[in-house]
Protein backbone atom coordinates (compact mmCIF):
# COMPACT_ATOMS: atom_id res chain seq x y z
CA UNK A 1 0.00 0.00 0.00
CA UNK A 2 1.09 3.77 -0.41
CA UNK A 3 2.00 5.40 2.59
CA UNK A 4 -1.29 8.11 1.88
CA UNK A 5 -3.34 4.39 1.94
CA UNK A 6 -1.57 2.98 4.64
CA UNK A 7 -2.09 6.21 6.91
CA UNK A 8 -5.77 5.96 6.19
CA UNK A 9 -6.03 2.45 7.25
CA UNK A 10 -4.24 3.23 9.92
CA UNK A 11 -6.63 5.89 11.23
CA UNK A 12 -9.40 3.63 10.56
CA UNK A 13 -8.26 1.38 12.54
CA UNK A 14 -7.22 3.40 15.49
CA UNK A 15 -11.41 4.88 14.93
CA UNK A 16 -12.50 1.28 14.91
CA UNK A 17 -10.76 -0.19 18.05
CA UNK A 18 -11.43 2.93 19.76
CA UNK A 19 -15.61 2.20 19.18
CA UNK A 20 -14.99 -1.30 20.27
CA UNK A 21 -12.93 -0.15 23.70
CA UNK A 22 -15.84 2.56 24.48
CA UNK A 23 -18.28 0.02 23.33
CA UNK A 24 -16.75 -2.71 26.24
CA UNK A 25 -16.77 0.13 28.67
CA UNK A 26 -20.18 0.62 28.46
CA UNK A 27 -21.62 -2.32 28.28
CA UNK A 28 -19.45 -3.54 30.99
CA UNK A 29 -20.55 -0.47 33.16
CA UNK A 30 -23.98 -1.43 32.12
CA UNK A 31 -23.85 -4.72 33.74
CA UNK A 32 -21.90 -3.24 36.59
CA UNK A 33 -25.19 -0.87 37.07
CA UNK A 34 -27.49 -3.73 36.48
CA UNK A 35 -25.29 -6.29 38.87
CA UNK A 36 -25.65 -3.16 41.82
CA UNK A 37 -28.82 -2.11 41.30
CA UNK A 38 -30.24 -6.02 41.73
CA UNK A 39 -27.73 -6.32 44.64
CA UNK A 40 -29.14 -2.97 46.56
CA UNK A 41 -32.35 -5.15 45.64
CA UNK A 42 -31.87 -7.81 47.20
CA UNK A 43 -30.37 -5.65 50.25
CA UNK A 44 -33.27 -3.57 50.56
CA UNK A 45 -35.20 -7.25 50.85
CA UNK A 46 -32.66 -7.88 53.78
CA UNK A 47 -33.16 -4.42 55.33
CA UNK A 48 -37.16 -4.92 55.44
CA UNK A 49 -36.84 -8.45 56.65
CA UNK A 50 -34.17 -7.09 59.20
CA UNK A 51 -36.80 -4.43 60.55
CA UNK A 52 -39.51 -7.26 61.10
CA UNK A 53 -37.08 -9.03 63.32
CA UNK A 54 -35.65 -6.43 65.13
CA UNK A 55 -39.81 -5.94 65.83
CA UNK A 56 -39.82 -9.36 67.31
CA UNK A 57 -36.95 -8.88 69.08
CA UNK A 58 -37.65 -5.94 71.04
CA UNK A 59 -41.22 -7.99 72.04
CA UNK A 60 -39.16 -10.88 73.20
CA UNK A 61 -36.32 -8.28 74.92
CA UNK A 62 -39.41 -7.16 77.02
CA UNK A 63 -39.92 -10.34 78.58
CA UNK A 64 -36.41 -11.19 79.23
CA UNK A 65 -36.62 -7.65 81.11
CA UNK A 66 -39.74 -8.50 82.66
CA UNK A 67 -38.30 -11.75 83.90
CA UNK A 68 -34.85 -10.80 85.05
CA UNK A 69 -36.82 -8.02 86.76
CA UNK A 70 -38.43 -10.33 89.22
CA UNK A 71 -35.25 -12.59 89.96
CA UNK A 72 -33.56 -9.26 91.04
CA UNK A 73 -37.20 -8.25 93.25
CA UNK A 74 -36.94 -11.60 94.95
CA UNK A 75 -33.52 -11.58 95.72
CA UNK A 76 -33.50 -8.59 97.40
CA UNK A 77 -37.12 -9.74 99.12
CA UNK A 78 -34.97 -12.78 99.96
CA UNK A 79 -32.19 -10.96 101.58
CA UNK A 80 -34.64 -8.18 103.77
CA UNK A 81 -37.01 -11.47 105.11
CA UNK A 82 -34.11 -13.55 106.25
CA UNK A 83 -32.32 -10.86 108.07
CA UNK A 84 -32.09 -10.84 111.42
CA UNK A 85 -34.46 -13.52 111.90
CA UNK A 86 -33.98 -16.84 113.52
CA UNK A 87 -34.80 -19.93 111.53
CA UNK A 88 -37.66 -20.31 113.61
CA UNK A 89 -38.80 -17.21 112.59
CA UNK A 90 -38.77 -17.90 109.08
CA UNK A 91 -41.66 -19.08 107.51
CA UNK A 92 -41.27 -22.19 104.59
CA UNK A 93 -43.87 -20.88 102.20
CA UNK A 94 -42.24 -17.13 101.99
CA UNK A 95 -38.71 -18.43 101.44
CA UNK A 96 -40.20 -21.63 98.66
CA UNK A 97 -41.91 -18.52 97.03
CA UNK A 98 -38.63 -16.19 97.12
CA UNK A 99 -36.53 -18.95 95.63
CA UNK A 100 -39.24 -19.77 92.80
CA UNK A 101 -37.73 -17.08 90.77
CA UNK A 102 -33.81 -18.21 89.60
CA UNK A 103 -34.56 -17.97 86.07
CA UNK A 104 -35.38 -15.04 83.78
CA UNK A 105 -36.13 -16.15 79.73
CA UNK A 106 -33.65 -17.13 77.73
CA UNK A 107 -32.94 -14.91 74.63
CA UNK A 108 -35.29 -16.34 71.51
CA UNK A 109 -33.17 -14.06 68.37
CA UNK A 110 -34.93 -13.17 65.75
CA UNK A 111 -31.53 -14.22 63.39
CA UNK A 112 -32.48 -14.84 59.88
CA UNK A 113 -32.41 -11.88 58.39
CA UNK A 114 -29.06 -10.50 60.03
CA UNK A 115 -27.34 -13.57 59.48
CA UNK A 116 -27.94 -13.56 55.70
CA UNK A 117 -27.18 -9.96 55.56
CA UNK A 118 -23.60 -11.39 56.96
CA UNK A 119 -23.22 -14.51 54.92
CA UNK A 120 -24.16 -13.03 51.77
CA UNK A 121 -21.49 -9.88 51.83
CA UNK A 122 -24.25 -8.10 51.37
CA UNK A 123 -23.64 -5.63 54.57
CA UNK A 124 -20.51 -4.58 52.94
CA UNK A 125 -22.65 -3.38 49.89
CA UNK A 126 -24.33 -0.72 52.31
CA UNK A 127 -24.29 3.00 51.16
CA UNK A 128 -25.03 4.18 55.07
CA UNK A 129 -21.47 3.37 57.10
CA UNK A 130 -23.29 4.08 60.34
CA UNK A 131 -26.22 1.50 59.10
CA UNK A 132 -23.04 -0.83 58.65
CA UNK A 133 -21.51 0.35 62.22
CA UNK A 134 -25.23 -0.51 64.27
CA UNK A 135 -25.70 -3.45 62.66
CA UNK A 136 -22.18 -5.06 63.61
CA UNK A 137 -23.12 -3.14 67.34
CA UNK A 138 -26.25 -5.11 67.32
CA UNK A 139 -24.96 -8.38 66.17
CA UNK A 140 -21.57 -8.06 68.75
CA UNK A 141 -23.93 -6.95 71.72
CA UNK A 142 -26.65 -9.57 71.53
CA UNK A 143 -24.04 -12.90 71.36
CA UNK A 144 -22.50 -11.04 74.60
CA UNK A 145 -26.19 -10.94 75.79
CA UNK A 146 -25.88 -14.85 75.06
CA UNK A 147 -22.95 -15.05 77.38
CA UNK A 148 -23.79 -13.01 80.09
CA UNK A 149 -27.11 -15.51 79.88
CA UNK A 150 -25.00 -18.52 80.09
CA UNK A 151 -23.26 -16.77 83.18
CA UNK A 152 -26.47 -16.30 85.12
CA UNK A 153 -27.94 -19.90 84.21
CA UNK A 154 -24.71 -21.23 85.82
CA UNK A 155 -25.25 -19.07 89.28
CA UNK A 156 -29.19 -20.24 88.99
CA UNK A 157 -28.48 -23.63 89.45
CA UNK A 158 -26.27 -23.30 92.40
CA UNK A 159 -28.70 -20.91 93.86
CA UNK A 160 -31.28 -23.89 93.41
CA UNK A 161 -29.48 -26.11 94.82
CA UNK A 162 -29.16 -24.72 97.67
CA UNK A 163 -32.48 -23.97 98.09
CA UNK A 164 -33.86 -27.58 97.32
CA UNK A 165 -31.73 -28.49 100.41
CA UNK A 166 -34.01 -25.94 102.66
CA UNK A 167 -36.91 -25.08 101.37
CA UNK A 168 -39.87 -28.06 100.88
CA UNK A 169 -42.46 -26.95 97.93
CA UNK A 170 -44.18 -30.58 98.34
CA UNK A 171 -47.49 -28.16 98.67
CA UNK A 172 -50.93 -29.18 97.38
CA UNK A 173 -51.72 -27.80 93.86
CA UNK A 174 -54.57 -25.41 95.21
CA UNK A 175 -51.55 -23.38 96.83
CA UNK A 176 -48.53 -24.19 94.47
CA UNK A 177 -49.86 -25.63 91.21
CA UNK A 178 -49.93 -22.98 88.15
CA UNK A 179 -47.11 -21.51 86.71
CA UNK A 180 -45.02 -19.29 88.71
CA UNK A 181 -45.51 -16.51 85.94
CA UNK A 182 -48.84 -16.54 85.57
CA UNK A 183 -50.24 -13.55 88.42
CA UNK A 184 -47.35 -10.66 89.19
CA UNK A 185 -44.79 -11.01 91.43
CA UNK A 186 -45.50 -9.78 95.15
CA UNK A 187 -44.21 -10.54 97.70
CA UNK A 188 -45.70 -11.17 100.85
CA UNK A 189 -47.13 -13.77 98.62
CA UNK A 190 -50.83 -13.49 99.82
CA UNK A 191 -52.54 -15.55 97.73
CA UNK A 192 -50.51 -18.26 98.20
CA UNK A 193 -50.69 -17.35 102.01
CA UNK A 194 -54.27 -17.93 101.89
CA UNK A 195 -54.81 -21.04 100.20
CA UNK A 196 -52.19 -22.50 102.10
CA UNK A 197 -54.10 -21.90 105.56
CA UNK A 198 -53.97 -25.06 107.52
CA UNK A 199 -51.27 -26.46 105.62
CA UNK A 200 -47.71 -25.88 107.28
CA UNK A 201 -44.36 -26.92 105.69
CA UNK A 202 -41.12 -27.18 107.99
CA UNK A 203 -37.87 -26.01 106.87
CA UNK A 204 -35.68 -28.60 105.32
CA UNK A 205 -32.78 -27.81 107.57
CA UNK A 206 -32.36 -26.51 111.34
CA UNK A 207 -28.77 -24.98 110.58
CA UNK A 208 -29.30 -21.14 110.28
CA UNK A 209 -25.42 -21.37 108.49
CA UNK A 210 -27.04 -22.79 105.22
CA UNK A 211 -29.82 -20.56 104.82
CA UNK A 212 -27.46 -17.52 105.03
CA UNK A 213 -25.63 -19.59 102.06
CA UNK A 214 -28.57 -19.66 100.25
CA UNK A 215 -29.57 -16.07 100.43
CA UNK A 216 -25.56 -15.04 99.58
CA UNK A 217 -26.28 -17.40 96.37
CA UNK A 218 -29.39 -15.54 95.65
CA UNK A 219 -28.23 -12.07 96.33
CA UNK A 220 -24.98 -12.77 94.09
CA UNK A 221 -27.64 -13.81 90.70
CA UNK A 222 -29.47 -10.86 91.84
CA UNK A 223 -27.04 -8.46 91.76
CA UNK A 224 -25.46 -9.80 88.25
CA UNK A 225 -28.86 -9.79 86.91
CA UNK A 226 -29.55 -6.42 88.32
CA UNK A 227 -27.05 -5.34 85.33
CA UNK A 228 -29.18 -6.79 82.81
CA UNK A 229 -32.04 -4.78 84.10
CA UNK A 230 -30.53 -1.97 84.68
CA UNK A 231 -28.01 -1.20 81.95
CA UNK A 232 -27.53 -3.66 79.18
CA UNK A 233 -31.04 -4.75 78.31
CA UNK A 234 -32.21 -1.07 77.95
CA UNK A 235 -28.78 0.28 76.48
CA UNK A 236 -30.03 -3.22 73.64
CA UNK A 237 -33.34 -2.26 73.14
CA UNK A 238 -32.43 1.66 72.60
CA UNK A 239 -29.99 0.06 70.05
CA UNK A 240 -32.49 -2.17 68.22
CA UNK A 241 -34.98 1.20 68.31
CA UNK A 242 -32.37 3.05 66.57
CA UNK A 243 -31.32 0.75 63.91
CA UNK A 244 -35.32 -0.39 62.63
CA UNK A 245 -35.23 3.82 62.46
CA UNK A 246 -32.08 3.82 60.45
CA UNK A 247 -33.72 0.63 58.42
CA UNK A 248 -36.64 1.97 57.25
CA UNK A 249 -34.96 5.50 56.70
CA UNK A 250 -32.36 3.89 54.03
CA UNK A 251 -34.93 1.38 52.70
CA UNK A 252 -38.32 2.36 53.45
CA UNK A 253 -41.32 -0.12 52.24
Amino acid sequence: MSERDAGKFLRYAVGEIFLVVVGILIALQINNWNEDRREQIQIAEYARALVDDLEADLAMLETVRSTATRVVRAAEDLRSYTRGKSIEELDNLHLAYLTTFSHYRPYSWNRSALDQLLNSGALRQMKDPELVRMISKYDAFSRHLEQDYQEDSEESLAADALASAIVDTNYPDDVWGGSKWANPYAFPPVARLEASEGVDLPLLTEDITKIRRMVNAFSKLGGQVSVRVERELPVHIEHARQLIALLEAEYPR
